[in-house]
């Protein structure tokens, strides 16, 4: 990204004193340093993978969940029905991220009936965008044995994830990685958000709410991402929509007292941008 930034000022610094000082003498000025494309890439694959190894798999953020007792959903996470409507890389990946969310909720809940229906979903995901080598027949089989243990589950589940992690990387895919890494934050914080809004007690309501609050310099580092990838229209149309959620979190903090009004527009503007993504739109 810097690189970037450094060739279009020296272009700019060119065009300006081409333009104003044709009398100049340049004939001993030094070469213009040149980056290539090359090199911006690994640049560019460099910070992503910094700081997405900063950023939690959503077993987090959903166990977390578990843990202050909120409600299962079962109409929550996105149906599996959806599968076949993403034809575009971009919502093959960032669909991945959501269903990869939605895996680790039914695990986090002790759902264990679901686990195999959300992996085959998840299973088609990664044959779509090319990597088929996470979920396989011994993945399966692996679950089948551990089917109602919630620890190994998670354990498996985190492995393929790991094999989608790496092969991305290698291949310096770094637009469908971070949007794989958006769709699992985006939809873990719908789960979040759509949980508070449910029948609980205050002590629940209060330890969702830290999870907001937690979450905070995670949508920093997202963001992050996704400026340094923001090279086409769906990322950009992400990436704008999640500083819009971002300027909410400034009315949350653990020192500030949850304002019912903020959490609601986070809730709103979440819930559009998920509903945006599990219905396949392309900007």
């Amino acid at each position: 990204m810097k690189g970037t930034i450094y060739i279009l000022v020296g272009l700019a610094c060119s065009i300006f004193y081409g333009c104003h000082s044709t009398t100049a003498d340049t004939s001993n000025a030094p070469p213009s340093p040149v980056v290539s494309a090359n090199n911006r890439d690994t640049m560019v694959t460099e910070k992503v993978m910094m700081v997405i190894s900063s950023i939690p798999f959503p077993t987090d953020i959903l166990d977390t969940l578990y843990n202050v007792h909120a409600t299962y959903q079962s109409n929550m996470p996105n149906s599996v029905e959806n599968v076949n409507q993403y034809s575009q890389s971009n919502t093959q990946s960032i669909n991945l991220g959501v269903y990869g969310a939605d895996l680790a909720y039914v695990i986090s809940f002790e759902q264990f009936q679901q686990v195999g229906v959300y992996m085959k979903a998840t299973k088609a995901m990664t044959d779509k965008i090319g990597v088929p080598m996470a979920f396989t027949q011994n993945v399966f089989e692996r679950c089948q044995k551990n089917q109602n243990n919630k620890d190994s589950l998670t354990k498996i589940v985190f492995e393929s994830y790991n094999i989608i992690d790496k092969e991305l990387k290698e291949n310096k895919r770094n637009s469908s990685e971070v949007l794989v890494l958006a769709g699992g934050w985006i939809e873990s914080i719908y789960l979040t958000t759509q949980s508070y809004n449910t029948n609980i007690g205050a002590t629940a309501k209060l330890g969702i709410y830290h999870i907001l609050v937690t979450q905070k310099k995670y949508l920093d580092k997202l963001l992050n991402l996704l400026d340094v990838i923001n090279d086409s229209p769906y990322c950009q149309e992400i990436s704008s929509s999640l500083h819009g959620i971002r300027t909410d979190f400034n009315g949350i903090g653990p020192d500030i007292a949850p304002d019912v009004d903020v959490i609601k527009s986070i809730d709103d503007k979440i819930n559009s941008l998920r509903t945006h993504i599990v219905k396949g739109g392309n900007a």
